[in-house]
């Protein structure tokens, strides 16, 4: 992107459709070919095409995209039953619930607000601002409280910039220049809803990188007919071969052969476009092993956890605001409201979120429990009579063996050179993804310009 399209932020995030004859001479392909769909060479008996992709998430949508639109045939494997990876749509209670990514994050010069006017997917924006808080006990915060801690937020991310060092976490540093910071439950209230939820753990969470990344200036806006309608825009004339899980990547001097669901496929390049939290665990097998720059950076790049939590109720009892806060001695889980009315006006629905490691303990919860605690802290905010939601939803993204989180961060053990080796080749195979992305990690917009990028890689060689 253009210098004058990005500039530097943190806090509250900073979070081509291919042409008819591109998909043809992708679907033709050698068909005058008698070898066509058995390789003979290394990958023996394998099912062939010119690039595999791996993962149907905006990154490999997006770059499967792009090689077929420029003529390479391309067959992706995704591991799920669905494709759009972390941008899941529930529809199951009449709203349309987005249980991974829901904001266009700065919609001017956002390629995601391209996508979304091409898929005809309306948005409504937000404003942060407009909140309705409360703290335990139910007393009424001021808007005044509210700015006034906004405001001390702002400048203890500057002092946690300056004083920060390299290994030292932004908990350490908060620690030593603001002591008695959560002492405040307005102020701590920021450094979860707005820090925690956009990066990772505060005692994980880089001192000295805080201030790293991009953003695109804008609102920022909600998709209210669901975020998988980019996915559905992006996956049109793809090969896509669902709940076909990738266990071993094989390259040679001349191919690459990858073994999915007990099915060989092989081709001359491919692109891995897996969530972070998966190459973490290894479930795939790299032959010859990755760099050690590689597995270094696959280290060292934090991944996170969040959840997210939609309850719905016959009537409205809540403010009529876009947000409602709740300042509580526990933080990071249900402290935030998001007023579902305000994108679907009639819902009768509040979605709230779960960070860090109370985002990894509500996935052990009960749906009971999760609603008991809920009810907790709604009724002291508006009183004993009100009604308990009559159906919920919920993500469980840091146990989901295919995502083991929800998206990279800046840890005290990332290196920002980690973002550029993620996104380099080793050999014929490539990687796409949030976490390859040094300036938009983190985004769904940065997985989708990951893709453009990897695309571009595997046609220039």
């Amino acid at each position: 992107m253009a210098a004058d399209d990005t500039s530097p932020s943190w806090g509250r995030r900073r979070f081509l459709q291919a042409s008819a004859a591109g998909v043809a001479a992708a679907l033709v392909g050698c068909a005058d070919d008698p070898d066509e769909g058995v390789d003979s060479g290394d990958g023996g008996d394998a099912e062939r095409a010119d690039v595999i992709v791996v993962g149907a998430g905006i990154a490999g949508l997006t770059a499967a995209r792009d090689l077929v639109s420029a003529g390479r045939s391309v067959i992706v494997l995704e591991a799920s039953s669905h494709v759009g990876g972390r941008v899941r749509t529930d529809r199951s209670l009449g709203v349309a619930f987005d249980l991974g990514a829901s904001w266009i994050h700065g919609v001017d010069g956002n390629p995601i607000t391209e996508l979304a006017s091409q898929a005809g997917a309306p948005t409504v924006v937000l404003d942060f601002d407009d909140v309705a808080a409360f703290d335990e006990g139910g007393r009424a915060r001021s808007i005044e409280e509210f700015m006034t801690a906004q405001v001390a937020y702002e400048e203890l991310l500057e002092m946690v910039v300056e004083e920060g060092s390299p290994g030292r976490s932004f908990a350490d540093v908060v620690a030593e220049v603001a002591p008695e910071w959560f002492d405040d439950r307005m102020q701590a209230f920021f450094t979860s809803a707005y820090l925690t939820f956009d990066t990772g753990d505060l005692d994980q969470l880089a001192s000295d990188l805080l201030d790293e990344g991009e953003v695109f200036e804008g609102d920022e806006a909600v998709m209210t007919d669901g975020y998988d309608r980019i996915a559905e825009l992006l996956r049109s004339g793809l090969d896509i071969r669902t709940d076909t899980p990738v266990t071993a990547i094989e390259q040679t001097d001349e191919r690459v052969v990858v073994t999915a669901a007990g099915r060989r496929f092989a081709g001359e390049h491919v692109v891995v476009t897996v969530p972070l939290g998966v190459l973490k665990a290894g479930t795939i097998e790299f032959l010859p092993p990755l760099p050690d720059a590689h597995r270094a950076a696959i280290d060292g790049i934090g991944f996170n956890a969040v959840d997210k939590f939609l309850f719905t109720w016959d009537e409205t009892f809540w403010d009529d605001v876009d947000f409602l806060v709740n300042t509580t001695e526990r933080r990071d889980i249900f402290n935030w409201f998001a007023n579902v009315n305000s994108l679907v006006p009639g819902a009768h629905a509040l979605m709230t979120f779960a960070f860090a490691d109370e985002a990894r303990a509500s996935e052990a919860a009960t749906d009971d429990g999760l609603i008991d605690l809920v009810m907790t802290r709604l009724r002291d905010m508006y009183g004993d009579d009100v009604p308990s939601p009559t159906a919920m939803l919920r993500s469980r993204w840091a146990t989901d063996p295919l995502t083991l989180g929800s998206y990279s961060f800046t840890a005290t053990t990332t290196e920002m050179e980690h973002f550029d080796q993620m996104a380099a080749a080793a050999g014929r195979v490539h990687f796409a993804g949030e976490h390859t992305h040094r300036e938009y990690f983190s985004t769904v917009h940065g997985a989708h310009l990951s893709g453009v990028r990897a695309a571009e890689e595997v046609l220039d060689a």
